[in-house]
């Protein structure tokens, strides 16, 4: 059985992350999978399966026995930002004390630190795996730099959506030979059995209530909901969930601005009761590579609303309930129009896209058994 190590940062809630936990636990009996976290933190740690083994470079507060070993770790991860991960002689340790293993295959799910481990790692005969989750180009330094470890070491780089890897290929051309086009793995039974859980809060019958979910942060353009939403305060309500660096300024403006008919829900562990009882599903982001979210949203039927980024006609290409707007402010609210003037939302199958699902599992196994 081949040994296969992914390595990534924590497990939050999050697509990316998301994404690994279920495609690790739908492999894990065909692969010897070790995980490696750069910090033992996240909602989505009790989801992994038992059988993988789970290992961590650093851990959150909460796992610490005492203050001490809270600011020892706290103090360890900055550095591993700062300094460590690019010194061969730390990653070197890391293989070493940590994971004490050999690796016939060796991927980094996520760039930055993740990149940097594999790239640097002491298995000179390991397929390396790189995975690109963002649309990257020049003009976003922070973005270029993070995912430049990409460019050298790597056996093959996958990109999730035909936009990103095209965007990958323009910033990167000397990848243009080793990148691939798979899209992401999703749990579908996964989502249909946790969407029939309890949901916490009680959807408004005299208005349509559209739910939106992701970090809070500007790329997933939650201000352009809540610059329009005074339009639709007698016809709509619109609930975001998720937690992130922008939750300050969002709550600002909502205030600042008397905004009444947006919700701010915080972190959802079971997003999927919520979005089953939604209305309608509103994807506002700026920039995406595979919006992991709309496939979710299309697996429990939803009506869905999203701005033309990188994967979406992709994802949504066979699916009819839908409108795709231009990656403008001024372009969601005439999506939105267009919605309210719908008299009679069709209902979907997934049979096309379960397929293509599958597809894609097994494009995975075969690219990791290679």
């Amino acid at each position: 059985m081949k040994k296969v190590l992914f390595v990534i940062g924590s497990l939050q809630v999050g697509g990316a992350e998301t994404v690994m936990v279920d495609l690790v636990n739908n492999i894990y009996k065909e692969f010897d999978i070790t995980v490696l976290l750069i910090e033992k933190r996240g909602e989505l740690l009790n989801t992994i399966n038992p059988e993988i083994k789970l290992k961590y470079i650093t851990k959150s507060k909460e796992f610490c026995n005492n203050f001490i070993s809270a600011i020892y770790n706290k103090v360890k991860l900055s550095l591993l930002y700062r300094y460590l991960s690019k010194k061969k002689w730390y990653i070197n340790r890391i293989y070493n004390k940590i994971l004490k293993e050999n690796y016939d295959t060796e991927i980094s799910f996520l760039a930055g630190i993740p990149g940097d481990i594999v790239s640097q790692s002491p298995n000179k005969f390991s397929k390396k795996i790189a995975w690109i989750h963002s649309c990257v180009n020049k003009d976003n330094p922070r973005l270029y730099n993070k995912y430049l470890t990409y460019t050298k070491n790597f056996n093959t780089i996958v990109a999730v959506s035909q936009g990103s890897m095209e965007k990958f290929k323009e910033t990167y051309p000397q990848c243009s030979s080793n990148i691939v086009l798979i899209h992401n793995f999703i749990d579908t039974n996964k989502i249909m059995n946790k969407a029939n859980l309890k949901c916490n809060i009680v959807f408004a019958k005299n208005k349509l209530n559209c739910l939106s979910l992701g970090r809070l942060s500007p790329e997933k353009g939650f201000d352009r909901i809540i610059n329009i939403a005074k339009k639709y305060e007698d016809t709509i309500d619109f609930y975001i969930g998720g937690f992130g660096p922008q939750k300050d300024e969002l709550e600002n403006e909502i205030k600042t601005k008397n905004i009444k008919n947006v919700f701010l829900l915080g972190l959802l562990e079971n997003p999927y009761p919520y979005l089953k009882n939604a209305d309608f599903f509103l994807l506002s982001s700026r920039s995406e590579a595979y919006p992991t979210v709309v496939i979710e949203a299309m697996v429990l039927n939803k009506f869905i609303i999203a701005t033309d980024v990188a994967g979406v006609k992709e994802i949504l290409e066979e699916y009819d309930n839908k409108i795709i707007v231009k990656n403008e402010d001024s372009a969601i609210p005439i999506g939105l129009d267009q919605y309210l003037n719908i008299k009679e939302k069709k209902s979907i199958s997934n049979a096309n896209f379960e397929k293509r699902n599958k597809t894609n599992l097994q494009k995975i196994k075969e690219l990791i058994s290679q």
